[in-house]
């Protein structure tokens, strides 16, 4: 091809490169994009969800950390499970942003997990304090009780406080008569106080069930009566 004839050549196809294609042209062009970043972003998160999972796995705590910290962040119902894992952790802060991120996520599958590791002699007071104030963020009605009988065991105030916190946050009907025996019994002036203002918040929602629970009754009640012979057309 002579010198010419190739200029020429690649003037063509520039200058079909640079022509707006059809609606057709276009209209594919966009669909396979569309579908391009449906299956990337699918793909991706579950290879970034796979991923966090072989950090956990890592020999390095900082990696573990981190993994933890991506697991919590992806709001994925699937970290759960590993998460509950990494409250096995040997590393301190592993363990602790652990239970941070079930906590954040109102995990109650990670319930029972979190009380065995509560009754555990090897947790430490300030681990079992975290767990605590996570039970009570969680707030299955699960806990109520055994946090109530661990309330019963020879405790520091804070370890204690949170305990009473996380038994208001919970609500539960359980929880009404451990709170009533601490603000009676209690010598501390600041725990009885935390104690009366958890059986409030449990109180109040008991209160509120029982509300909520006789509304259906009393509206179909109410429409029995409009049916009634000289009720309201």
């Amino acid at each position: 091809m002579s010198f010419r004839a190739r200029v020429w050549f690649l003037g063509a196809v520039a200058a079909l490169v640079l022509l707006p294609s059809s609606p057709r042209a276009q209209s594919i062009s966009g669909y396979s994009g569309s579908a391009e970043n449906r299956y990337n972003k699918k793909t991706k998160g579950i290879a970034s969800l796979d991923e966090y999972v072989r950090k956990l796995a890592s020999e390095d705590p900082d990696e573990r950390l981190q993994a933890v910290r991506n697991l919590g962040e992806s709001k994925d119902q699937k970290a759960v499970e590993y998460l509950v894992q990494a409250v096995g952790d040997t590393d301190v802060r592993v363990k602790a942003k652990a239970i941070d991120e079930l906590a954040n996520m109102r995990a109650a599958e990670s319930t029972p997990v979190l009380i065995q590791y509560l009754f555990l002699r090897t947790t430490d007071p300030q681990m079992k304090s975290l767990i605590l104030a996570a039970l009570g963020k969680i707030g299955d009605e699960r806990a109520s009780r055994p946090i109530a009988e661990f309330l019963q065991r020879d405790l520091d105030n804070h370890t204690k406080g949170t305990a009473i916190f996380a038994l208001g946050e919970i609500g539960s009907a359980d929880a009404e008569g451990p709170l009533s025996t601490v603000a009676a019994m209690e010598t501390d002036r600041t725990l009885r106080r935390l104690a009366n203002e958890a059986l409030v918040k449990v109180q109040t929602r008991r209160a509120n069930v029982s509300t909520e629970a006789k509304q259906p009754a009393d509206n179909f009640l109410k429409k029995d009566d409009d049916k009634q012979p000289g009720g309201p057309e």
